[in-house]
């Protein structure tokens, strides 16, 4: 799964980066649906605030999540996505039930 990340007022540094691929990677065993994926830090007065966009097969994924820090955020930004693929596959079997 390619992931895109992006800083607003926050430098990406590699550390970062590593981290944010490090934890995300693990989201296609949730989907083999996954077209592409977006990551957007940006910190606002003294916090980060993630987004996280998700691009699935007929459909986009969105989620948001504030955090002390970016690592903070990507966790809880993974934890959140998670719970929408896991959604997005109940549908999908629904479907083909």
């Amino acid at each position: 799964m390619k992931i895109s990340i992006q800083g607003k007022n926050l430098e990406v540094t590699n550390g970062l980066k590593q981290y944010a691929e490090k934890r995300l990677s693990t989201l296609d065993r949730f989907s083999r649906n996954i077209i592409d994926s977006e990551l957007i830090l940006e910190e606002e007065k003294g916090r980060v605030k993630g987004e996280m966009i998700v691009k699935v097969k007929g459909s986009t994924l969105k989620v948001s999540a504030v955090g002390k820090d970016a690592f903070n955020a990507i966790d809880e930004l993974k934890d959140k996505i998670k719970t929408q693929l896991k959604k997005y596959e109940d549908k999908l079997k629904d479907r083909r039930a």
